[in-house]
């Protein structure tokens, strides 16, 4: 990312941190960074629309899957961009696709990238339609079919008086094993697009799920790119080799690189929901790292995918991905030197560690690659967002190092309140910025946010010029529920609200006791409340009524799942199946807006604090004889047909005050600001029912 007013391309989210901090220009930038940028070379294409007007050919994941590819090479793997070419829609043509795959090799148009080394990792990735037609003869091709890559502008007039072809697995056949001669065979093809072109037509009764793939009715001219193959074909019939084709289709013996393709022969690839099923599957593995995984492994990682069973095809199919020349941000190691008795290491919050982290020290970086022994282990004792101070663990082995040496992490340290993901962006700068100067701030109430690529509750974009807020946490998504309520302006003011915000809301929701000893005892009831036959039906007093719970229990399987009553009313019944008495709070998270509301508290007193619950006795909140009000669910707009919350009950044998929970929505401005948390004693528990509050 170029940052215009310091004049610096930033390559990583700590770099982009540092300069918002300090304004200045941040250490390690540009490609001299030691030695951290990979070696690898990419050229991603992707075509949703096609040149000819046909319905059919349209699709609408392919674009999408060939920029999710590019932002993984760029984020986890730290590929700079000027490394990676890319075609989408009507940059694809087929001239175009076989320009950029000789781009890698061509010396006669003087177009070779010269900064690729032989065995540096390139890596090729197509989404759009896959093609199938008869052989022409003279081919060499097993069955009576050959498969095709379908550019662009297949089968519109090529200006000649005739029509373009697409590109046959022939011809790619060729490109790559050419490029393997001069580059090497550390290359890594991805297609995901259908290997027969079946003919299966677009799904119009869910216009979301599209193949990709069609039939071509003619077979290519016998001498189609015969400049191409034709010397390749006839120096690898002199080694001994016959051509092996591209496109993948089933070639096991593909000696100039790996291919890993969306489907077998007679499947289909498909699309659902904008997106194609295999490359997000294959992504989602991806993120899982790529150091000691091979290719074949890495399949196995995939999530299922219903009428699809991808491939990989190739005789170097065992090896690590990228040849093991690309390591993904998961082995990351800083440097750290020893100052008097303790250790600095030059990286902190912004890069995502956290107090009481763990790191193994080595001598220096070839020490660790090589698998060698480490000089031993330290522990985070202070962070600053770039800057770490550490002591050795434990203190007696108070190991020496001489110079600056390096460490990676090998536990992870002590939760945080938040994490948040944020997408490298030029428009998200401003969020960036609000992030840095929380991190920045050292009073009490300071949350602890950490920034990271996988495992975020909150995900921050800039969407038409306004802050969204998508929704990560995991139990909050399965239920339905993906975005925050509201946006906000792009400012460091209103974003930072959101902010302490949802920290205060994902670690009250999140933390829980290890003891669970109490939770087996007790038990939970969740009902509508309904006048009783006992009160006076036709009087309209709130206090003349007497409510009792009716129907079953609308805990199943520890969910509320309702459907949406306007003036419903609820009440819980909680009981204490344990000899000993037990203090109860409950509160209610509403994932949509973050606010935190009390449906029940203990009392407090000055001396001793009488128990919300004796033993062996059962608890009503909203009806009996608590003094509780019923309570009801209800939407926050009129509009809204989904929201997703959680009842948390903290239950705890000795008197807790837990008042510092409740908070407003961080979207209204006027909220009160929020005490820190304070400290629990050991024994407590916590019960969590999440709720799915539907309309139709």
């Amino acid at each position: 990312m170029f940052l215009e007013f310091l004049g610096v391309d930033v390559l990583d989210i700590p770099q982009l941190l540092y300069a918002l901090i300090n304004q200045t220009t941040p250490p390690g930038t540009g490609e001299g960074n030691g030695g951290q940028i990979p070696r690898l070379f990419a050229l991603i294409i992707g075509i949703n629309d096609y040149k000819k007007p046909d319905p059919d050919l349209t699709l609408l994941g392919a674009v999408p899957d060939a920029n999710a590819v590019k932002d993984y090479l760029e984020k986890d793997l730290r590929v700079p961009s000027t490394r990676i070419r890319n075609l989408r829609n009507s940059e694809a043509t087929r001239a175009r696709i076989i320009k950029e795959i000789s781009a890698f090799t061509d010396d006669k148009d003087k177009t070779e990238d010269q900064r690729i080394k032989k065995g540096d990792p390139i890596f090729i990735f197509y989404s759009g339609h896959g093609g199938e037609s008869e052989s022409p003869p003279g081919w060499h091709a097993r069955g009576t079919k050959i498969q095709h890559l379908v550019p662009y502008d297949w089968d519109c007039d090529d200006g000649k008086g005739g029509k373009v072809p697409a590109i046959p697995d022939r011809t790619l056949g060729a490109l790559l094993t050419r490029l393997a001669g001069a580059k090497g065979d550390n290359i890594t093809v991805v297609f995901d697009c259908c290997h027969s072109g079946s003919g299966t037509r677009n799904d119009h009764a869910a216009p979301t799920r599209l193949v990709r793939g069609i039939k071509i009715k003619e077979a290519p001219a016998g001498d189609l790119d015969q400049d191409i193959w034709g010397t390749v074909e006839a120096s690898e019939t002199k080694n001994g080799r016959a051509l092996t084709s591209a496109a993948g289709f089933a070639q096991s013996g593909l000696l100039s690189h790996v291919l890993l393709a969306a489907c077998g022969a007679n499947e289909g690839a498909r699309e659902e929901s904008g997106r194609g099923v295999f490359t997000e599957a294959l992504i989602d593995a991806l993120k899982f790292g790529v150091n000691q995984v091979t290719y074949a492994e890495l399949l196995q990682r995939l999530a299922p995918l219903s009428g699809q069973n991808p491939q990989c095809e190739g005789v170097n199919q065992n090896r690590i991905l990228f040849n093991a020349k690309v390591a993904d941000r998961r082995a990351v190691l800083y440097k750290i030197r020893k100052v008097g008795d303790h250790f600095e290491m030059e990286a902190g919050e912004a890069h995502g560690l956290s107090e009481s982290a763990q790191f193994a020290v080595y001598k220096d970086r070839d020490s660790f690659l090589n698998d060698g022994p480490s000089l031993g282990t330290v522990i985070a004792r202070e962070l600053a967002p770039f800057v770490t101070t550490l002591d050795a663990f434990p203190k007696e082995s108070n190991f020496g190092l001489e110079g600056e040496g390096v460490a990676v992490q090998t536990k992870a340290g002590a939760e945080e309140d938040l994490r948040v993901h944020v997408a490298m962006k030029e428009n998200n700068v401003i969020v960036f910025e609000a992030l840095s100067k929380e991190m920045q701030r050292t009073d009490p109430a300071r949350r602890k946010i950490r920034l990271v690529e996988d495992g975020a509750e909150l995900d921050i974009a800039n969407e038409s010029g306004r802050i969204v807020f998508n929704v990560l946490h995991h139990e909050t998504k399965t239920l339905g529920l993906h975005r925050l309520w509201k946006s906000v302006e792009p400012t460091v003011e209103a974003v930072t609200p959101i902010v302490n915000g949802a920290a205060h809301y994902f670690w009250h929701l999140r933390r829980t006791s290890v003891n669970k000893k109490i939770e087996k005892f007790v038990t939970v009831g969740f009902f509508e409340l309904a006048v009783s036959n006992d009160s006076d039906d036709e009087s309209d007093s709130l206090l003349d009524e007497v409510l009792r719970p009716t129907g079953d229990n609308l805990i199943i399987q520890n969910v509320i799942d309702l459907e949406f009553k306007d003036g419903a009313k609820y009440g819980m019944e909680i009981t204490d199946g344990l000899k000993e008495n037990l203090y109860v709070t409950v509160f209610y998270f509403d994932s949509s807006t973050l606010e935190i509301t009390s449906w029940y508290e203990s009392p407090t007193a000055k001396g001793i604090v009488d128990p919300s619950m004796l033993g062996k006795r059962t608890l009503p909140i909203g009806f009996g004889d608590s003094g509780t009000e019923p309570r009801k669910l209800y939407f926050r707009d009129p509009n809204q047909t989904l929201d997703v919350g959680f009842f948390k009950i903290f239950i705890s044998t000795e008197a807790i005050n837990l008042s510092h929970i409740p908070q407003r929505s961080p979207f209204n401005k006027d909220r009160p600001p929020v005490p820190a948390p304070k400290k629990l004693p050991p024994i407590w528990h916590t019960i969590q029912i999440p709720v799915r509050l539907r309309r139709t």
